[in-house]
C-alpha cells in the first residue's frame, strides 16, 4: 500500500513541476514578444535609446536570440551614424548608415531612414569638397593681397543658402575669419594710400592747392576745409560724419563696408564718406544697411 502512495506522490510532484515549468516558459515567451514589439514601436517613434533597452530585455528572456541581437545591433549602428553626422564626421556616418541599410531580417524602418540619410551625407560630402575648393581660392587671393577679389570669391559661399547649414559650420567660420582679414587688409591699404596722397599734397605749392580746391568748393565747404585739421576728406563737415548725433567710428565704417560687400555691392571702391552716407541714408529711410545697399547702391 505504501508503495502506491509513493508512486502517486511522485506523479503529483512531477505534474506540479511540469506545470510550473510550462507556465514559466509561457510567461517568458510573452515577455520576450512584448519586449520585441515595444522595441519596434520605439524605433517607429525615434526613441532609439528605449528601443535598445527593449531589445536587451528580449535577449535576457532568450539568451543569444538572433532576431533580438540583429535589432539591437542595427539600432546601435543607426544611433552611432546619427552621432557621427551631428559631429560632422561624414565618412564615419556614411559607413554606419550603409551598414544599417544592409542589415537583413531586422527593422525595415531603420533601413528606410538609413537609405535617406546616406543620400543626404553623400550630398553634404560633395558640398564640402566644393566649398573647400572655393575657400582655397579665396585664401590664395588673400595671400596675394587681392583682398577685394578674395571677398568676391567668398560671396559665392555666403550667397549659397546651404553654406549656412550647421553641417558646414567649420568652413563657415573660416570664411568669416578670412573676410575679416580681407577687410582689415583693405582698410590698411586705403590708409596707406591716403597717407601717401597727403604727403604728396603737402609737397605742392600751398597757393596752387588753395586755389584749385577753392574753385570747386561751396562757401560752406571752404569754411569746413579751413577749420578741418585732418589729412583727407577735408570737405566733410562734422555733422556729415555723424549718425544720430554720434560720430561714426572707423570700426563702424569697416563693419558697414563688410555689410555692403555682403549685399553684393563693391564697397572697396567707396570712400569712407560714401560709406557714412550709405549708413545715414539707411537710417533715414528706416531700413537695414543691407537692404539699402541692394536697392540703391547696385
Amino acid at each position: 500500500m505504501k508503495k502506491w502512495v509513493w508512486v502517486v506522490a511522485t506523479i503529483v510532484v512531477a505534474l506540479l513541476i511540469g506545470g510550473y515549468a510550462y507556465s514559466n516558459h509561457h510567461a517568458t515567451a510573452k515577455e520576450y514578444q512584448a519586449a520585441m514589439a515595444n522595441g519596434r514601436t520605439a524605433i517607429q517613434s525615434k526613441h532609439y535609446t528605449q528601443a535598445e533597452s527593449y531589445f536587451q530585455n528580449a535577449l535576457k528572456r532568450r539568451l543569444n536570440d538572433k532576431p533580438a541581437q540583429r535589432y539591437l545591433t542595427q539600432t546601435q549602428r543607426y544611433v552611432s551614424a546619427e552621432n557621427a553626422l551631428s559631429g560632422r564626421k561624414f565618412a564615419l556616418a556614411q559607413k554606419r548608415y550603409d551598414t544599417v541599410k544592409a542589415t537583413k531580417n531586422a527593422s525595415n524602418v531603420l533601413v528606410t531612414r538609413a537609405t535617406s540619410k546616406s543620400k543626404l551625407v553623400k550630398g553634404i560630402s560633395a558640398n564640402v569638397k566644393q566649398f573647400k575648393k572655393i575657400l582655397k581660392t579665396a585664401n590664395g587671393q588673400n595671400q596675394a593681397l587681392n583682398y577685394g577679389q578674395s571677398n568676391t570669391t567668398l560671396d559665392e559661399l555666403f550667397t549659397n543658402a546651404k553654406f549656412r547649414q550647421s553641417y558646414y559650420k567649420n568652413l563657415y567660420d573660416q570664411a568669416l575669419a578670412l573676410r575679416k582679414a580681407n577687410n582689415a587688409g583693405q582698410t590698411a591699404a586705403i590708409s596707406s594710400s591716403s597717407s601717401s596722397d597727403a604727403s604728396s599734397s603737402a609737397a605742392a605749392s600751398s597757393s596752387n592747392t588753395t586755389n584749385s580746391s577753392s574753385a570747386s568748393l561751396t562757401s560752406s565747404e571752404q569754411s569746413a576745409a579751413k577749420n578741418y585739421s585732418g589729412s583727407n576728406e577735408y570737405t566733410v563737415t562734422k555733422k556729415q560724419q555723424e549718425l544720430n548725433g554720434k560720430t561714426i567710428t572707423a570700426a563702424q565704417i569697416t563693419s558697414a563696408r563688410s555689410t555692403i560687400n555682403a549685399a553684393g555691392v563693391q564697397a572697396d571702391a567707396m570712400s569712407d564718406q560714401d560709406v557714412r552716407v550709405a549708413m545715414q541714408q539707411a537710417s533715414k529711410k528706416g531700413v537695414s544697411l543691407t537692404k539699402y545697399a541692394q536697392q540703391y547702391l547696385k
